[in-house]
């Protein structure tokens, strides 16, 4: 293998998901928690989900490469603030993607992990270069969810089929163990490395580390060099005096 190494082949010229229409599958949805978010420099706390997909079909262009190199279909993912409110970007979506609006009942708690299994129409574009922040760009994204040819269904997909709830996951760590918690532990240790450290970031998840912590016994400091040797010295005082005969 040669280790001749230029200012080609940086990284970039790996197959990407291009631009254009395609029908996917919703595999997996991801609880990513509370994090500080920036936006026009506003700090503020925000909790997100995470909604990844597998592509299934490509409409336009039609002769879109849908898989990669190793067989594996492509897939593309959106982070939304998990919030329905009405100029939400998540509501948006799940509503062109339902092609209905939410009711009420709805708005006051939906469950999101209906959606996965579902099929969906999805707009993808690239995200464009951001050099203050060493991105590179050109990943695919997600531009729209809408509503595909033949109604929403729930299909079988490539990638198993999961969600990752974060309080669930917490109880791993603040002393609510159990076999629901050990699954969901797996589910974490299939996610990308850096969706796990927006995990790992999140107040939900170092809260409950914290609260671990604090639960967990106090062990009992180790004995001094010097305690050692005046242990040793009342054994030994008491060895002998049990060797007195009288």
């Amino acid at each position: 293998m040669s280790l001749t190494i230029s200012t080609e082949g940086g990284g970039e010229d790996f197959a990407k998901l291009q631009p254009g229409i395609y029908e996917g599958t919703c595999f997996r949805i991801v609880d990513l928690g509370t994090r500080e978010k920036e936006f026009k420099g506003q700090v503020s706390k925000k909790k997100e989900i995470r909604l990844d997909f597998e592509i299934t079909k490509a409409v336009d262009p039609d002769n879109n490469e849908i898989v990669m190199q190793d067989d594996r279909p492509f897939g593309v993912s959106k982070t939304y603030t998990a919030s329905l409110y009405e100029a939400a970007n998540l509501r948006k979506d799940l509503e062109n993607w339902r092609d209905k609006t939410f009711t009420e009942e709805e708005l006051a708690g939906f469950d999101v992990g209906v959606l996965v299994g579902m099929t969906a129409r999805i707009g993808v574009g690239h995200t464009a270069p951001n050099p203050e922040r060493g991105f590179a760009g050109g990943n695919a994204k997600i531009l729209k969810l809408s509503r595909p040819d033949g109604g929403v269904q729930k299909v079988p997909t490539v990638n198993p089929q999961v969600t990752f709830d974060l309080s669930v996951y917490c109880d791993e760590f603040n002393g609510n163990s159990n076999d629901a918690t050990k699954a969901m532990c797996d589910i974490f240790d299939a996610l990308p490395e850096f969706v796990q450290k927006d995990i790992e970031n999140s107040f939900e998840y170092l809260a409950a580390v914290e609260d671990g912590e604090k639960d967990e016994p106090q062990k009992a400091s180790e004995p001094s060099l010097a305690e050692l040797a005046k242990s040793q010295e009342v054994n030994n005082s008491d060895d002998f005096e049990d060797k007195i005969p009288f």
